[in-house]
């Protein structure tokens, strides 16, 4: 193979005069049509001669275009472009010229090619009508695109006489790069008429991007092969063995498409575009420099009005610190001017006053690593870093006297740093994970902190300021954590949850307790001080659990008796997920996580410590930036008293407030926002974003932060560091936001599933929805309109006085004529009205037309119905092929309402003599513990109150034969089940192997709102090896797997062999206990 370098100077003229010229890179999804390439760069669609020569950009709109795709004849691209909010279809003429719209239904439409005859559009889209992506076609000459006839495809292409595709019904994430597994890609071909499917390849790598040449061969993209690298691979049409095209022993291979006749291939790779002539097999770089811009501004000035992402309150209660965008500034909480403390490009955040007032500490990466700054609160004077320790820190503390600072970090230890001299002593470590929560006893003495132990439960500790033994404070078999201690220091508050490990979307109950740490020397519930006589607390240092209100003695802790001084403060019905203790120790402020229906509402109350006088104070409006207990959003964060003790101030969104406590009521159900006076803080501060500079914070954040927080000390074998230097540099030709996102594909050298990158929402009021009548129509050409051939049960048209039934026809949308083949989806994005005028006639004439109105649904909603309509159907199945023998119920998620609706439907299959527990296209949650303790209940009672039948104990469980499904999309938590399942010995695993996507995760957010995936806990089969359950897939005792036929016939070949196993159990070994179960 030769290669060589085809370069050209270019100037784009219409910005010439604005960029610098220079070799462009980071340029995307290359096609090629007769000396000519089309690609997608700086978010647009260019085309250039292979020479280099003759660049020309050929959309100019601020979303994103991408995915281009010349027609056969070249007088034509299509494109995908985001302009509506979402990816749909578009075509514009080669020679410039207005885009037209192809496509517009909410859901993402990829572009993958053109017809052979030129006439129509292919592309990839999830509609939500089947759990996959499935293959579409759209006319040039627009209408209603057409379902291709595959029963699901991500990338395809056709054969050159449009009889066939060549198909991916199934894929990784592009930039993964190595994964061996059952959720791979290969290569199948489709008759489009006859409807049948031929296999042609089965390696358990990649086989990626199909592509039909007239030299009757298929090429694509594969990582077979010694070196595991990515190169063009070509197969017979027919079958036969595969053989390589190109040979890269570095440098991926990516988005290859070939030319309309066959010659010629255009690839992505080392950033750039690649060409291979197919005829001689020679690849060579396609080299083009250019001077241009991107559509939005690389410098902007981004107002905000009362907005912050952390805040702290400053001890005189007359300020505020605020971390906007990476920034930190200062601002009244009445009237007074704003003061910004740091401006630079690099991440400020998590801003906290020192406990005297002249210092502001955060979290800065300006050097390079994550430390820990401290600036004169003033505004006056140089920020510098106190810490130097390569490592993330996940919270931090001043004591009291504002000369130190402790904090936890990602190496599971917990140190203190001296501000002046900068030195950092380690105080304690933990083997089960990194402290939490760090907080100072008033007198300096000692921290608190929360560490976890071995059954990943916590508890709270106590360790020396200067070093020395840490102790444990509470020791409950639950989970203590968030320490604060009382302005006097005697008491250590917390919170204890009753859950061990919380399910996804749960209500654990979760308390406020305090520990006494001294004797008690009179009974804490006697009062000590006449209301009468007590003093009015003066202003200074309020009470966080990092100061005091008052000068506090030096507190000798009597270790013995701490567990019999502990005692619970609150009782409520729903979670506590945070708190503070006012100045003088009177009051108790906390956030409850309250359910109100299908939402979870925070709210904010009083108590007195001895547990009395419950008040509401606050209800919140649910959701918001920050995350509560066990990660989900509590919505309110950061309480925070005034050093009056009667003002309370706290975060709820992006906003600070402050609330009197003389404002609220008896405690009592929350509705709207309770009759809350709570007053936001005002401020006004702008951020100058040089975008540039910071794309390249986000990439380097990014990068450091999966260093320190993936899960694999090793990184999977990868050298991140080489992996770091080759990316980086790229970064600087980076021209959008989405660009960045996409470079971060440097997170696919990992190899491992829960990963990736996701974009801030524009938050532009930008995009369309499309809505869902709830039903399913049919283009019947004969009678020129669509017929209805299903009415999705519960949805909006399954009403009785909607009149509509199968086989009527739809006649219009709120007055528009609908006829066959018409796109009416656009009339479906925008309806002026909550309700559709919808219009039905039993005959095609429309003759006997009524009218009705209906109120759509989401495409969410409608993707719902369509699950509960395949449940319905594989139920009616396995009723009917076991004669109603067999139970079967289905586990969308692993998560708390489908846990629910477990353990509902089993009570309801307990008559059943064996049940089929489907999980195929479960994408994981965290429940499989739940699940498992329910299905190894075995009968020990029988219930027998007089005169009736008797009834069998526990009431819960399922005592006869069952079997778990499986399929490749059953990933995550859903493989931990199978396997857990499979175990315990409960019963046998049918489908295919699972995906091989076993991490416990989380989320990282980046300075702009974006996101990246942290993928921070590994989990191991309990076997002799240890074995990782990442890139593992659980095997099945019995592999079977649907063929395309099977799904397009409405056949689930699955649910056969899975009744047919267990009534076989049934018949030979375990009939007499399934009779007795009856």
């Amino acid at each position: 193979m030769k290669t060589s370098v085809l370069s050209a100077f270019v100037l784009v003229a219409l910005v010439a005069f604005a960029a610098p010229v220079r070799e462009a890179k980071v340029l995307h999804h290359p096609h090629y049509h007769d000396g000519q390439v089309a690609f997608s760069y700086l978010g647009d669609i260019w085309t250039a001669d292979e020479s280099g020569a003759n660049v020309r950009r050929l959309t100019v709109h601020v979303a994103r275009d991408a995915y281009p795709r010349f027609s056969p004849d070249g007088r034509w691209i299509a494109f995908s472009s985001a302009r509506d909010g979402n990816m749909d279809v578009f075509v514009v003429p080669t020679e410039g010229g207005a885009a037209k719209q192809l496509t517009f239904h909410s859901s993402d439409d990829m572009v993958l090619g053109w017809s052979p005859d030129g006439s129509s559009v292919l592309f990839s889209s999830n509609r939500r009508e089947s759990f996959t992506n499935k293959l579409y076609s759209v006319s040039v000459d627009g209408g209603m695109p057409v379902d291709v006839g595959a029963d699901m495809g991500y990338y395809a292409g056709y054969s050159p006489d449009g009889s066939k595709l060549a198909i991916n019904r199934k894929t990784q994430a592009y930039w993964r790069k190595g994964y061996r597994g059952a959720n791979q890609s290969d290569v199948m071909v489709m008759d489009i008429g006859a409807g049948r499917f031929t296999k042609l390849t089965d390696f358990p790598g990649m086989d990626r991007w199909p592509m039909w040449s007239p030299d009757a061969h298929i090429y694509f993209v594969s990582d077979r092969g010694d070196a595991g690298i990515a190169n063009i691979w070509r197969i017979p049409e027919a079958g036969g063995e595969a053989e390589p095209v190109t040979s890269f022993s570095e440098g991926e291979v990516r988005w290859p498409a070939m030319s309309a006749d066959g010659r010629v291939i255009v690839f992505e790779r080392d950033f750039g575009i690649w060409k291979l002539d197919l005829a001689s097999r020679q690849t060579s770089a396609i080299t083009l420099r250019i001077g241009a811009e991107t559509q939005e501004s690389l410098t902007e000035v981004r107002f905000f009005r009362s907005e912050a992402d952390d805040y702290d309150l400053a001890p005189s209660g007359t300020r505020i610190v605020l971390s906007i965008h990476g920034e930190v500034f200062t601002a009244p909480t009445d009237e007074g001017d704003m003061a910004q403390i740091t401006s630079s490009p690099w991440r400020d955040k998590e801003p906290q006053y020192s406990p005297d007032g002249q210092w502001i500490a955060f979290l800065s990466d300006a050097s390079g690593r994550e430390e820990i700054w401290i600036a004169p609160a003033s505004g006056e004077g140089e920020a510098r870093m106190v810490t130097e320790v390569d490592v993330l820190k996940s919270s931090f503390a001043w004591s009291p006297n504002s000369r130190q600072i402790a904090f936890a970090s990602s190496d599971n230890v917990l140190r203190k740093v001296d501000v002046g001299s900068r030195r950092t002593t380690e105080l304690a470590s933990c083997e089960w994970g990194s402290p939490e929560s760090p907080t100072w006893s008033p007198d300096g003495n000692w921290i608190a902190y929360t560490r976890a132990n071995h059954m990943r439960t916590r508890d709270v500790y106590l360790v020396p300021s200067d070093g020395g033994e840490a102790r444990q404070v509470t020791f409950d078999a639950y989970s203590d954590f968030a320490p604060v201690f009382s302005a006097d220091g005697r008491k250590l508050y917390f919170i204890r949850s009753d859950r061990l490990e919380a399910a996804l979307n749960d209500q654990p109950a979760a308390d406020i307790y305090v520990v006494t740490l001294v004797r008690e020397e009179r009974d804490p519930d006697e009062p000590q001080v006449e209301e009468s006589e007590r003093e009015e607390p003066q202003a200074g240092p309020r009470s966080r659990g990092r100061g005091a209100a008052r000068e506090p003695g030096e507190i000798v802790i009597d270790w013995a008796g701490l567990e019999r001084r502990t005692r619970q403060v609150t009782q409520m019905a729903f979670p506590v997920v945070s708190f503070a203790v006012s100045p003088d120790d009177q009051t108790i402020a906390f956030v409850s996580r309250e359910r109100r229906g299908p939402r979870s509402v925070p709210v904010i109350y009083t108590i007195k410590p001895d547990g009395e006088e419950l008040t509401t104070i606050h209800t919140g409006r649910g959701g918001g930036p920050e995350f509560g207990f066990f990660g989900q959003r509590s919505g309110i964060s950061s309480l925070n008293f005034a050093p009056n003790g009667r003002t309370l101030f706290f975060q709820e969104g992006n906003s600070v407030y402050s609330v009197s406590l003389g404002a609220g009521g008896p405690a009592g159900p929350p509705s709207g926002r309770g009759g809350s006076s709570a007053k936001r803080v005002e401020f006004a501060a702008q951020v100058k974003i040089d975008k540039p500079a910071e794309w390249a914070q986000m990439f380097d954040d990014a990068w450091r932060a999966l260093r320190h927080r993936f899960y694999d000390a090793a990184m999977h074998g990868t050298d991140w560091e080489a992996i770091y230097a080759r990316y980086r540099p790229l970064v600087a030709q980076i021209g959008t936001r989405e660009d960045l996102i996409d470079h971060l594909e440097m997170i696919g050298e990992l190899n491992a599933s829960h990963n990736g990158a996701r974009p801030a929402p524009e938050g532009d009021g930008r995009g369309v929805s499309t809505d869902h009548l709830g039903l399913q129509l049919e283009r019947d050409d004969g009678a020129g309109r669509y017929r209805v051939v299903h009415v999705y049960k519960d949805g909006p048209a399954d009403k009785d006085w909607v009149r509509v039934s199968e086989g009527n026809y739809l006649i219009a949308i709120d007055g528009e004529d609908v006829r066959s083949g018409d796109n009416f989806w656009p009339l479906l994005n925008h309806h002026l009205n909550e309700k559709v005028e919808v219009t039905f006639a039993a005959r095609p004439s429309g003759d006997d037309a009524w009218k009705t109105r209906i109120e759509p649904i989401s495409v969410r909603e409608f993707g719902q119905l369509q699950y509960e309509r395949w449940v319905a159907e594989r139920a009616e199945m396995v009723e009917e092929l076991s004669d109603g023998r067999i139970g079967y119920l289905h586990i969308q998620a692993m998560n708390q309402p489908s846990l629910q609706k477990f353990e509902k439907e089993l009570r309801a299959h307990r008559d059943k003599e064996a049940l089929i527990i489907d999980q195929r296209w479960n994408g994981g949650g965290n429940i499989e513990q739940q699940l498992l303790t329910i299905l190894q209940e075995r009968q020990y009672q029988i219930w027998v109150p007089r005169g009736t039948k008797p009834s069998y104990r526990p009431a819960g469980g399922f005592f006869g034969p069952e079997v778990v499904l499986q399929n490749w999309r059953s990933g995550s938590n859903a493989e931990m089940f199978p396997a857990g399942f499979r175990a315990l010995g409960l019963g046998k695993v049918i489908g295919t192997p699972t995906a091989g996507a076993v991490i416990g995760t989380g989320s990282y957010r980046l300075i702009d709102g974006s996101t990246v995936r942290m993928p921070g806990v590994g989990v191991y089969l309990a076997d002799s090896e240890r074995t990782n359950m990442e890139n593992y897939g659980v095997q099945p005792d019995i592999y079977v797997e649907n063929t395309p036929e099977d799904n397009l016939a409405g056949r689930d070949r699955v649910i056969e062999v899975a009744v047919q196993e267990l009534l076989k159990e049934l018949d030979e070994s375990r009939a007499e206990v399934g009779a007795s179960i009856r």
